[in-house]
């Protein structure tokens, strides 16, 4: 029940996340569009499309003097489109542009009843109303739109050039046209068809990427034959009213917008965008394996995974955007990655404070259990001492009696030696308890370590006589240092006693001593069986012994445990080096600490 629990607050925030993500797609759309086409350069473009630029000062010598210094008065200025018509000059230009049989020509000014009542000859209906030419409307809407003066019956030489502006006023969609005027780009190229293509993102490929010429070249034929054979050609200006279009890229002159117009036509390269569902799956794919990341490697493994999933999908994402012309969404997964990371590292957090805690209720009830333990331990060590002290007592009374036979005495002997054995693990016991409370501290005096062995020995004398072991000391002097008397003695009366417990009979017993600049060495050689290898690693441990020894000799299994430890506690530490049928070699080293 408890792991199922864990398992739906870990998707329910991943849930959370990928809602969340998917709102965010909408702002995704909006600024990372506008830096993509910034940030990637400059792209190639279709040669099939040529600019025409008219300039103001290309009509200085229509206008008479008045006209003139207006003009240069006002050259930087908007004018509207009426300003750049001529009938000559547009007759001779566009006469030149057809006789080099273009694809289609898009006149993005409007010509209309702004230019007032126009008459023209045979020669000039058949060039102006040529069905290559497609002439801007005022207008896509059909009721109150004004067409131009060279209009067909059918209108399919009309087209219009207004464009769909975002609530910045960037123009980042071509506006859908379906029951409307077609746009001119459409027009053009599909010669006077209606297109059905919907609403479309434009891919703009960058500022003055196409060919431009001016209109005094056109004019005087300083252009090459085919200069414009099956080019689509786009006649305008960057000097009307409203001539100006905002795109990501920066301003950009109305008949420059539609040749990126057309230019995304003929290459096919209006910016392809997944549905919200396709977007959203992609997110839950995503959501799932950054789940999978985070639950199943460590914190600064996923943390490193995470940062090469958000650079791989990033570049991705660029990628095919440059490539293929697919929108991948960017802002949205890379949010997603980072709530991800930050709800669920808070979620690890409470879950390891929430482990913490557990622990730590689990460690007060074990040290509960321990104290309990510990107590009742004591409580039976303690009162077991004044029983045996009792049965010793009586023991060594009715062994002092003379009217007992021999035999009594012998059993009063053994019973004797069993009590106090029981008694030496009684005390073994309590030693252990006592080093183990919390409020256990050694009591450093200055002393001789040589004096403290000598002490020892002389004290086992009487257990090594019983087995004709034979204890050859070897202590060098040294220096008087600080140490916890009582503690050491309990630590070479264990380490002895054990060697001359495990030599057999007539073996021998090696003790030296050894001082060196930062350290004493005491080495305690016994010539028994020796400890076999697998056990070496085990014997420190409390109620451990040797697997041979457990049959053939008694004690606890506590002593080396206690010399271990205070060995350790004044800072040294003890080592062994045993050979089966050879013996073992104890070294304990202690730091010297010098008393001045």
């Amino acid at each position: 029940m408890k792991w199922t629990n864990s398992k739906k607050g870990f998707w329910s925030r991943a849930l959370l996340c990928w809602l969340f993500s998917i709102i965010l797609l909408k702002f995704d759309e909006i600024d990372l569009y506008d830096s993509r086409f910034k940030i990637r350069g400059v792209q190639p473009v279709t040669s099939e499309v040529v600019l025409v630029t008219i300039k103001p000062s290309d009509f200085v010598k229509i206008y008479d003097l008045k006209t003139n210094s207006l003009i240069n008065m006002n050259e930087s200025q908007d004018v509207t489109d009426s300003f750049f018509w001529d009938q000559k000059t547009w007759y001779q230009m566009l006469s030149q542009i057809l006789a080099q049989k273009p694809k289609g020509i898009g006149v993005t000014l409007f010509f209309g009843e702004n230019i007032g009542v126009t008459r023209l000859n045979s020669q000039e209906i058949i060039v102006f109303k040529d069905p290559k030419i497609t002439w801007a409307t005022n207008t896509s809407l059909l009721e109150n739109m004004s067409l131009p003066f060279a209009t067909l019956p059918d209108r399919s030489n009309i087209a219009h050039v207004e464009v769909l502006r975002d609530e910045d006023g960037i123009v980042r969609r071509l506006q859908d046209t379906r029951g409307f005027l077609q746009d001119i780009s459409h027009a053009v190229i599909d010669n006077g068809r209606i297109s059905k293509d919907s609403l479309s993102v434009i891919n703009y490929r960058g500022l003055s990427r196409f060919k431009k010429v001016d209109l005094q070249k056109v004019l005087r034929g300083d252009l090459p034959k085919d200069y414009f054979r099956d080019k689509i050609v786009y006649i305008g200006t960057d000097r009307t009213i409203n001539s100006q279009i905002l795109t990501p890229l920066g301003t950009m002159s109305k008949h420059e917008y539609w040749a990126t117009v057309s230019d995304n036509i003929l290459e096919k390269r209006f910016i392809k965008k997944g549905s919200t569902w396709a977007n959203s799956l992609l997110l839950l794919i995503l959501t799932i394996g950054a789940v999978l990341v985070i639950t199943h490697f460590p914190q600064a493994v996923s943390l490193f995974l995470f940062f090469w999933i958000g650079t791989i999908w990033a570049a991705f994402s660029i990628w095919v955007f440059d490539t293929f012309y697919i929108w991948i969404p960017l802002v949205s997964p890379l949010v997603l990655l980072i709530l991800i990371w930050v709800l669920y590292i808070g979620y690890h957090a409470l879950r390891i404070e929430k482990a913490h805690a557990e622990l730590q209720q689990e460690q007060r009830y074990l040290s509960d259990l321990e104290q309990l333990k510990n107590n009742f331990i004591s409580l039976i060590s303690h009162d077991l001492k004044t029983p045996i002290a009792k049965i010793q007592a009586v023991i060594d009374r009715l062994d002092a009696e003379k009217n007992i036979p021999d035999q009594m005495h012998e059993d009063f002997g053994n019973l004797k030696i069993y009590s106090e054995e029981l008694n030496r693990y009684i005390q073994s016991i309590l030693k252990v308890l006592r080093v183990e409370s919390r409020d256990f501290q050694i009591l450093k005096e200055v002393a001789d370590l040589n004096e403290i062995i000598e002490t020892v020995v002389e004290r086992l004398k009487p257990v090594a006589k019983t087995k004709n072991v034979n204890i050859d000391l070897t202590l060098e002097p040294m220096f008087l240092i600080e140490f916890d008397v009582t503690l050491m003695t309990e630590v070479f009366l264990n380490l002895v006693e054990n060697a001359i417990k495990y030599t057999p009979t007539n073996g021998q017993v090696f003790i030296r001593t050894k001082e060196t600049d930062t350290e004493i060495l005491i080495e305690i050689q016994d010539t028994g069986e020796g400890i076999a290898a697998e056990d070496q690693m085990h014997i420190w441990k409390k109620f451990v012994r040797g697997r041979n020894q457990d049959q053939k000799s008694k004690g606890t299994g506590l002593g080396l445990y206690l010399v271990k430890y205070f060995i350790e506690l004044h800072g040294g530490n003890i080592t062994l080096n045993s050979d089966v049928g050879v013996g073992t070699t104890f070294y304990v080293r202690l730091p010297i600490d010098p008393v001045l």
